[in-house]
């Protein structure tokens, strides 16, 4: 606390915020998702929990479980509610948004791929072609959720529903989860999960490949210690995420975007081991 006046003082603004340009902006917002992404799988478990637990939470005297299944199902929905808000976040503003992404110039795409390629020791054609494919999923559903709820897609009308959730004050002073079903949450923390693989493999390595498998794996775990009633549910079946988020780069010239990520849906769901 005695330094309390000291740290306020530090943080007063004097002049105007560092705005981020070219492929800083892009690099560092690509990290952002990343993060996001990791911590969207937890919140996703969690949530899942919590609403299986609900009924038990009803009956229990166990008010300590109350008071934890209720917290939870509150605060997870709107992590991911908020995390969908900001990643895709239709702003032109010059901030770090996923509209902004999706119209980077390529020039800034090119030297993004040349710093990837020094991290990661891919090629740079490589990085410029995993570039290329976030731009577009970047520009494809960073829409504003009228757009997006319009649009014939599933997961558009899905990121729709979830950034309407966020932007709506009320959603954050109740329990009701209005229109979102645990299947958009569920399609959401896949496609960004995807999305943050790709990230991973050129911008952090280190990681491994099995990260977000990792991840999943312990978010089911820790969400079971503390709601048992969570079914054997594996978002991510028997599938391997990096080969998932490759295949979806390397031969995005197959098919679209849209289709690409509406089949997702589909590759969705198994038993827990």
């Amino acid at each position: 606390m005695n330094d309390l006046a000291a740290r306020s003082k530090k943080m007063i603004r004097t002049e105007q915020p560092l705005r981020l340009v070219g492929a800083v902006r892009s690099v560092q917002f690509l990290r952002g998702v990343f993060s996001r992404s990791s911590m969207c799988i937890p919140a996703f478990y969690y949530f899942l929990g919590a609403v299986s637990a609900h009924e038990v939470a009803k009956t229990t005297d166990d008010f300590p479980f109350k008071v934890a299944q209720s917290y939870s199902e509150f605060s997870d929905l709107n992590t991911l509610t908020l995390a969908c808000r900001k990643v895709f976040d239709h702003a032109t503003k010059p901030d770090l948004t996923g509209a902004n992404f999706g119209k980077l110039s390529d020039a800034v795409l090119e030297e993004h791929a040349t710093y990837w390629s020094k991290t990661s020791g891919e090629s740079v054609d490589d990085c410029l072609h995993a570039l290329s494919f976030l731009r577009k999923f970047f520009l494809e559903y960073s829409k504003t959720d009228t757009d997006l709820l319009k649009a014939n897609g599933w997961l558009h009308k899905r990121i729709g529903l979830l950034k309407q959730h966020a932007d709506r004050s009320a959603a954050h002073i109740s329990l009701d989860d209005y229109a979102v079903d645990i299947l958009d949450l569920a399609h959401f923390t896949a496609a960004i999960a995807v999305v943050g693989e790709v990230v991973r493999s050129f911008d952090n390595t280190r990681l491994g490949s099995d990260y977000f498998n990792q991840v999943e794996r312990g978010s089911y775990e820790a969400a079971k210690r503390l709601f048992p009633q969570i079914p054997k549910f594996k978002l991510f079946g028997n599938m391997q995420l990096h080969h998932q988020a490759r295949f979806y780069w390397k031969h995005q010239d197959l098919e679209s975007i849209q289709s690409y990520f509406d089949q997702l849906q589909w590759a969705l769901g198994g038993y827990a081991d």
